[in-house]
């Protein structure tokens, strides 16, 4: 029993045997190692508050363009002072010349820069023609009516001699004139520019004149006025120009009584315009003569003013009684850069004389009352508001504006 039994067991032994061959030889794979994966570590961002708004500048608003600069220029003719009307403007302890000028102070009073042409030399006594001269107090009226720059080199300025021309000169450069023109004390003074400044535009001043009714300068003061030549001239333009904003030139010359411009007076007047002028004055003629845009080749233009003829003076030609202020207003950038002529006419004025009585008006502001009652009736009529409103028509068409009142 014992035998049988072992029997069984070896059989039963065979058999697990073999089945585990069988198995292990269709899916023979080699003991490995367990895979072993650690734990990820979670990344998390630490705890944040919640965003806030970034802190912001105040709103700004764009950057604007510069105002342009308003520049407004006034320019009278001859202030022709005959001793008459110095004699009607003496008082108990010497002259007074301002009321003369009070009907257009308020045209004057407010430029920037008012010119005006003094056509005789204070010397301080009331000359008569053709050696004419004025009291000192003439000078105290033209500041007093507004005029900032005055031009002494007309053909009167040796009537009294190089001491009047002095005397004068010594006078208007104690008053408080931006700029005196055309003649001078020294010779040093002679040979320097002349600027004068307003709301940062530097305005750059020229002066000449014909001639000096036929008196001379000693051989040593040549320089004491200073006469057309146009050499001369050429050579202050180049000197100038390229040292201020806006240029200014004063023209003493033309024909007596000529209500049009000669043909000397237009190619000097393209000759300035070519040297980069910006604008003529024209005195002498005693006459309004017309006014023009010039231009040269660069397509630079100038204005000109051919005559503005008369601003006060006791002459007999009715024509002589109508003149003109010039208003020019302007526009510069804040670099001096001229940006527009805005506008450019000028404003007819009467000289109006009866016995010991003499004022400038507008011609708006003149009346036919006044004008019948004008001493020139003497001399030629017709004269009356119909005369003059033509004759200023005739002779500055667009450029004639008119004068309403205290200035905008």
């Amino acid at each position: 029993m014992n035998r049988s039994l072992k029997l069984f067991c070896a059989i039963i032994a065979l058999c697990f045997l073999f089945c585990g061959c069988a198995h292990s030889g269709q899916n023979t794979v080699e003991p490995t190692q367990p895979v072993v994966t650690e734990p990820k570590e979670m990344l998390t961002e630490p705890p944040t508050e919640a965003p806030t708004a970034a802190p912001t500048e105040p709103p700004t608003e764009a950057p604007t363009e510069p105002e342009p600069i308003s520049i407004r220029i006034t320019a009278a003719g001859d202030n022709l002072l005959h001793n008459s009307v110095s004699y009607a403007c003496a008082v108990e302890d010497g002259y007074d010349f301002k009321p003369l000028y009070e009907n257009i102070t308020d045209i004057i009073q407010g430029s920037d820069i008012a010119f005006i042409n003094q056509e005789v030399m204070f010397t301080g006594e009331a000359g008569a023609y053709p050696n004419l001269a004025a009291p000192l107090e003439a000078a105290d009226a033209l500041i007093d009516a507004g005029f900032s720059v005055i031009n002494l080199a007309t053909n009167h300025t040796l009537d009294k001699g190089v001491k009047g021309l002095e005397t004068c000169l010594e006078t208007v450069h104690d008053l408080p004139f931006d700029a005196v023109l055309g003649a001078f004390r020294t010779e040093e003074e002679s040979t320097q520019l002349c600027f004068v400044e307003k709301q940062g535009i530097r305005f750059g001043f020229l002066s000449y004149t014909y001639g000096l009714n036929g008196y001379q300068l000693p051989s040593d003061k040549l320089w004491k006025i200073s006469m057309i030549d146009e050499a001369k001239i050429k050579g202050d333009l180049e000197a100038i120009r390229p040292n201020c904003d806006y240029l200014i030139v004063s023209m003493h010359w033309g024909n007596e009584y000529q209500t049009q411009q000669g043909g000397y007076q237009a190619e000097l007047a393209q000759l300035l315009c070519d040297g980069g002028a910006d604008l003529i004055i024209g005195t002498h003629p005693h006459v309004l003569q017309p006014v023009a845009w010039l231009e040269n080749a660069q397509g630079h233009r100038t204005l000109c003013a051919y005559s503005l003829g008369n601003f006060i003076s006791n002459q007999h030609k009715r024509v002589t009684m109508l003149g003109g202020i010039l208003e020019v207003e302007l526009l510069f950038d804040e670099n001096g850069q001229l940006l527009e002529t805005v506008s450019a006419g000028v404003i007819p004025t009467v000289t109006h004389y009866q016995k010991g009585y003499y004022r400038i008006y507008p011609l708006s502001e003149y009346t036919d009352e006044l004008s019948a009652k004008h001493g020139i009736h003497k001399y030629e009529t017709p004269f009356d508001l119909s005369y003059l409103n033509e004759l200023s028509e005739k002779i500055l068409g667009e450029y004639a504006i008119t004068w309403e009142g205290e200035h905008d």
